[in-house]
């Protein structure tokens, strides 16, 4: 059914209102709230053809009415308008980016800022990894047998890990490896994957007569086993949820925290819009994760120095201010773009 003008208005009337108060909607509060100029009978009668065609729902019959998936689905692809961060709210982002001088604590910056100014959770999918080519690698000891690992990606990012080793390798031989490393690094660009199976044949030509170097492989080995580093999830705002009128019953709060915990469900479902040019809003049950179809995603993907690296987003029941979250998302997801690329 096409929905006409006097319907669509009266849509987003009652998204409005829903949003605002979190309370089913009658015909005779839009009729007082929104001067539409139309009768509280007029109303109610096209408020049944809406519900008839499922963009709104009566939670009891002798309530108001509130909006479906399909309703806001509506609202966000044809009816809503575009809103804009106040200046004062972009100067205070940058401000508090200032002050993050480290990748991690920009990451974790990012989740605490999506979260704070949208009230619901703020979800950062770290750059995935093992798709840069490494531009350096440095080997440092830090006594005790421990060694920190330091790379550098072509995208500017720096991972550091720290290794612990069953023998004792002695400073010429970390600068050897680092050394010999690197070399190959400037004959062509080389991922972290690739990299390891190169390293592993060419040490077994140098390494293999002398035995008690053997375990350079292990260590070798761990160095780029790097997968903790990949697509990890910085995640900020559980308390939002737990506020949300919609999800005051226990079983339903316990089933969203409960996936929510479990990272890597939350990192697969945002990593899925990582090749959309633009902000995707997932509403509900659009969602394919049965644990968060009483929720809204809103993902955007942020860069570095140009190439596609992460993504950000928030998590918050579909009742959400929609032209406000994705203005956020979006604002600061050129801001982190702008950030990692200057790393």
């Amino acid at each position: 059914m096409e929905l006409n003008e006097r319907m669509k208005t009266i849509l987003t009337a009652v998204l409005h209102r829903y949003i605002t108060t979190a309370e089913p909607v009658s015909s005779s509060i839009i009729a007082k709230k929104y001067k539409l100029n139309l009768s509280t009978a007029t109303i109610r009668h096209e408020m049944n053809l809406l519900e008839k065609h499922d963009y709104l729902w009566q939670p009891h019959t002798s309530s108001g009415r509130i909006p479906t998936d399909k309703g806001y689905r509506l609202y966000v692809d044809n009816l809503m308008k575009k809103s804009h961060l106040k200046e004062n709210e972009k100067k205070r982002i940058i401000q508090i980016y200032q002050k993050s001088k480290e990748f991690e604590e920009t990451m974790r910056t990012t989740s605490q800022l999506l979260s704070k100014l949208t009230n619901n959770i703020g979800v950062v999918l770290g750059p995935h990894i093992l798709n840069n080519s490494i531009k350096h690698i440095q080997f440092i000891s830090v006594g005790n047998n421990r060694i920190l690992v330091v790379i550098i990606t072509n995208t500017g990012l720096v991972c550091q890990k720290l290794i612990n080793i069953s023998g004792e390798i002695t400073k010429n031989t970390l600068n050897y490896l680092s050394n010999f490393i690197n070399s190959k690094l400037i004959e062509k660009d080389i991922d972290l994957i690739n990299l390891n199976n190169i390293l592993r044949d060419e040490l077994d030509k140098i390494l293999s007569f002398q035995e008690s170097f053997n375990y350079i492989h292990n260590f070798i080995e761990e160095c780029f086993n790097l997968r903790d580093f990949s697509d990890k999830v910085y995640l900020d705002g559980r308390i939002n949820i737990i506020t949300q009128p919609e999800f005051k019953e226990t079983n339903k709060l316990n089933y969203i925290l409960s996936f929510i915990e479990e990272e890597n469900a939350l990192a697969n479902t945002i990593r899925k819009y990582l090749g959309f040019k633009q902000t995707k809003i997932i509403i509900g049950r659009e969602n394919k994760q049965k644990e968060i179809q009483n929720c809204s995603l809103v993902a955007r993907k942020y860069t570095i120095k140009g190439k596609p690296a992460g993504a950000i987003g928030i998590l918050g029941p579909t009742r959400m201010d929609y032209p406000r979250m994705i203005s956020i998302v979006e604002y600061i997801s050129d801001k982190l773009s702008d950030i990692l690329s200057e790393f």
